[in-house]
């Protein structure tokens, strides 16, 4: 029996996969555009942030968050999409991939950084120019030596790093072997296999909320009552309060879209497209920056 994937809203995400008998699964360019271009419309589709990714000749690589906690379905998309119109490019018959794909939760900041380099370097390690070539990974798009895609996501891995410049240090230290691994970062047990099953939340945020705690808890944090924060934003009047308590809800609660967009008198896509909107902004709109922060701070139990 296959046990349930280990997911979460929120969760952090490195996936992996690779051709069955370790055969190449990206025969020619066209190959890697296609996974690009079914990769793009995850975001949208299933509410996944892409923060990074490289694809090898025989596996590929990518650091996907899971907003909504959808990643199975994201991946199972990708998978069926990529093979079926490969297939049909090749003339091929039959699954392109091992099987399921791997993921490891990654919950800390220095491993997430680390990867992110990892997964830079890697074709450059085999020989393929990597980051020369946007096709093979994110690099340049983290450096600005290509346009970056809408659907990838930068912003808090730059943050993390400081600046640019600071990421191309690491790079090129990581590169000349100057800069030791993270002690948490095994690449040599990457593709060993990890446990799966339920888990009750993420292990790094508070226990799961009711929908009336976390409303509380936006409405101590935006200094505003219940009323104000359901407001819907009108015309060009953004109401923030808002959009960061349907964002908290879809973190935090254990309780279905359906109920979010009840509570919200709205649309499901209305829902999905504040969420989305927040975490495009989180890092460049100083007032829902403040929120998020107290949001995700933990908070003491009485004593």
């Amino acid at each position: 029996m296959r046990l349930p994937r280990i997911d979460w809203p929120g969760a952090r995400h490195h996936v992996m996969n690779r051709g069955g008998r370790r055969e190449d699964i990206f025969p020619h360019d066209e190959s890697r555009d296609v996974f690009l271009d079914i990769l793009s419309k995850l975001p949208q589709r299933f509410d996944v942030r892409v923060h990074g990714y490289a694809l090898m000749p025989n596996h590929y690589h990518l650091m996907l968050e899971s907003v909504s906690g959808k990643l199975p379905r994201a991946m199972q998309r990708l998978a069926s999409q990529y093979t079926l119109t490969v297939n049909a490019m090749m003339g091929w018959d039959g699954p392109i991939f091992r099987g399921r794909y791997r993921n490891r939760v990654v919950d800390g900041n220095d491993y997430w950084r680390h990867l992110l380099v990892y997964l830079h370097l890697n074709p450059s390690r085999a020989h393929l120019d990597g980051l020369e070539d946007p096709r093979w990974t994110s690099h340049n798009a983290y450096v600005g030596a290509t346009p970056r895609p809408d659907w990838l996501t930068t912003a808090a891995l730059q943050q993390e790093f400081g600046s640019q410049a600071a990421y191309e240090g690491v790079i090129r230290e990581v590169m000349g072997g100057s800069m030791p691994t993270t002690e948490e970062f095994d690449p040599g047990r990457l593709w060993k296999p990890t446990s799966t099953g339920v888990v009750a939340g993420p292990p790094s945020l508070e226990p799961y909320l009711e929908l009336s705690e976390a409303l509380a808890k936006v409405c101590r944090v935006t200094g505003m009552d219940l009323d104000a924060v359901l407001a819907p934003s009108r015309g060009r009047r953004i109401n923030r309060a808002n959009w960061v308590a349907a964002w908290w809800m879809s973190r935090r609660c254990a309780i279905s879209h359906g109920r979010i967009v009840a509570a919200f008198a709205t649309s499901h896509a209305s829902v999905s497209r504040i969420v989305r909107r927040v975490e495009e902004r989180r890092f460049d709109d100083p007032v829902l920056t403040a929120w998020i922060t107290q949001l995700e701070r933990r908070e003491e139990p009485p004593a």
